[in-house]
């Protein structure tokens, strides 16, 4: 999320609005919210619906329980999924290049 942060004017640049998914308690993720920074919207799935939804739930191995892997889902304005990167475990993030790259090729469509 820090690396998106630094990243904002880009993802403006596109008129891309990012958008974090949180499998865990608001109290938690506020701390690291305002430790960091970060301005765009976040939302809170304490109950796990959502990343279970899309398939990110990672429930156990010997790096994590019950979070959500690191996935980025691009999503167009008709609501179809241009672009998915799913982490094989808690740190394989994408790359903020790839994702530029993505919301370029999606913005010519």
């Amino acid at each position: 999320m820090t690396a998106v942060q630094e990243n904002i004017e880009a993802y403006e640049a596109y008129t891309a609005t990012p958008l974090a998914i949180a499998g865990q308690w608001p109290r938690e993720f506020r701390g690291f919210v305002e430790k960091n920074g970060i301005t765009f919207p976040l939302l809170v799935d304490k109950t796990r619906d959502v990343i279970k939804r899309y398939g990110v739930y990672h429930w156990l191995s010997l790096d994590a329980y019950n979070i959500a892997r690191p996935a980025t889902f691009i999503i167009g304005k008709t609501g179809i999924v241009r672009y998915m990167y799913i982490g094989a475990h808690q740190f394989d993030l994408v790359k903020q290049s790839e994702i530029l790259e993505s919301l370029k090729a999606v913005a010519e469509l």
